[in-house]
C-alpha cells in the first residue's frame, strides 16, 4: 500500500510540472506584504521562443501562524526590449491558472504577477509584485546578482523535494554551470594610474580563457570622487601578441560605450589599456586612453590577494573565488 501511494505521489509531480520541461533561466525574488510576510521567490523559465514568451512555473515559500507554505503556478514569461534600450522581464499567471499547495494546509493563494525592469547602462534591477487584490504593486528584491551558482543549487532543496523530476533537473542545470566556470581559465591583470582630474584610478582586469581561446575580459574600475567609492564594470576584448624580443603586448578595448555602476552613480567611459610585460610577467610599460585623455599606467603590486579583490567583488562572487583560491 505504502509503495502504491509513493507511485502515486510521482506520478501527480509529473503532470503537475508537465509545463516546466527544461530549464533555461532561474530567477530568485524575495518581497514583503503589507501585513508584514516575507515570501521568497524561485521562477523556472523554458527557452524563450521569437516573440519572447516562455513557460514558466512560479513556486512561492512563506511561513504564516508559524506554519511554512509552499504553493506554485505557471506562469507565462514575456522578454522585452524597451525603447530606452532597458530589458522588461513579466511573469503572468497562465489564463485559468490553479495554484497548487506543495507544503502546507488551508492554504488560500492567488498567483502573482511580477515586472522587473533590468536598467542596461547600471546592471540595476527594479520590480513589483502584484495580484488580483494589491491595491498598489508591492516592490521586490531581486536577488540573483548577489548569489553564486553554488548557493543557487542550494536553494533547490528549499523549493522542491527529491522525489520530484524538476529537482535533478535543476541540479544537472546548475552542475553544468559550476563545470563550466570551471573549465575557464582566468587570467588577471592590476593596473593604476592619475586621470586628468588628479583621480587616482585602480583597474582590476579579468580576461577569461577556455580551451586557450579567449571569450571575454570583464574591467572593473575603482576610484575616489567627492568622498565616495565607485565601481565600474564593463566588457572588453583582450588580445595578446609576443614581439620579437618575446615580451608580451596586451591591449584592451571596450566593446561598447555601455558602463554598469556596481558601486556609487557617478557616470565613466570606459577605458582603454595598452601595456608590455616581459617573459616572466614584469610590467614594462603602458598607456590608460579614453575619449577625454590619456595617462601612463603603472603595475599594481598585490601583496594580499584576498584583501585586493574584496575591494572590488563580494565574497559570493566567482571571480573572486578564483582569484583568491
Amino acid at each position: 500500500m505504502k509503495k502504491l501511494l509513493f507511485i502515486a505521489f510521482l506520478c501527480s509531480f509529473s503532470i503537475l510540472f508537465s509545463q516546466a520541461k527544461n530549464v533555461y533561466y532561474t530567477d530568485f525574488i524575495d518581497f514583503t506584504d503589507n501585513s508584514g510576510i516575507k515570501y521568497n521567490v524561485m521562477m523556472i523559465t523554458d527557452q524563450h521562443d521569437e516573440n519572447g514568451r516562455a513557460d514558466s512555473t512560479v513556486r512561492i515559500l512563506y511561513t504564516s501562524d508559524n506554519e511554512e507554505h509552499l504553493v506554485e503556478f505557471h506562469a507565462d514569461c514575456y522578454l522585452e526590449k524597451l525603447k530606452n534600450g532597458n530589458t522588461k522581464i513579466s511573469f503572468i499567471p497562465t489564463k485559468n491558472t490553479s495554484v497548487q499547495i506543495i507544503k502546507g494546509k488551508d492554504v488560500a493563494y492567488n498567483p502573482d504577477t511580477f515586472v522587473y525592469e533590468i536598467d542596461t547602462k547600471t546592471s540595476k534591477i527594479t520590480g513589483t509584485q502584484s495580484d488580483k487584490n494589491t491595491t498598489a504593486p508591492i516592490p521586490i528584491v531581486y536577488k540573483n546578482s548577489t548569489m553564486s551558482t553554488l548557493e543557487r543549487k542550494d536553494e533547490i532543496e528549499r523549493f522542491y523535494f527529491r522525489a520530484e523530476p524538476m529537482h535533478n533537473l535543476l541540479k544537472n542545470f546548475y552542475n553544468k554551470k559550476i563545470a563550466d566556470a570551471n573549465k575557464i581559465t582566468p587570467y588577471f591583470d592590476a593596473l593604476g594610474w592619475f586621470g586628468s582630474d588628479g583621480i587616482a584610478y585602480q583597474a582590476f582586469i579579468v580576461s577569461l580563457f577556455k580551451n586557450n581561446e579567449h571569450i571575454n575580459t570583464i574591467v572593473r574600475i575603482r576610484y575616489e570622487k567627492e568622498g565616495e567609492i565607485n565601481i565600474v564594470e564593463y566588457d572588453a576584448q583582450s588580445d595578446i601578441v609576443i614581439q620579437s624580443d618575446d615580451n608580451l603586448n596586451v591591449s584592451v578595448k571596450p566593446k561598447t560605450t555601455t558602463v554598469s555602476n556596481i558601486k556609487g552613480t557617478s557616470g565613466y567611459n570606459p577605458d582603454t589599456f595598452s601595456y608590455t610585460l616581459d617573459i616572466n610577467d614584469k610590467f614594462i610599460k603602458g598607456k590608460q586612453s579614453d575619449e577625454n585623455s590619456s595617462a601612463d599606467l603603472s603595475y599594481i603590486s598585490i601583496n594580499n590577494r584576498q584583501e585586493f579583490a574584496l575591494k572590488f567583488y563580494s565574497e559570493k562572487d566567482e571571480i573572486f573565488q578564483k582569484y583568491v583560491k
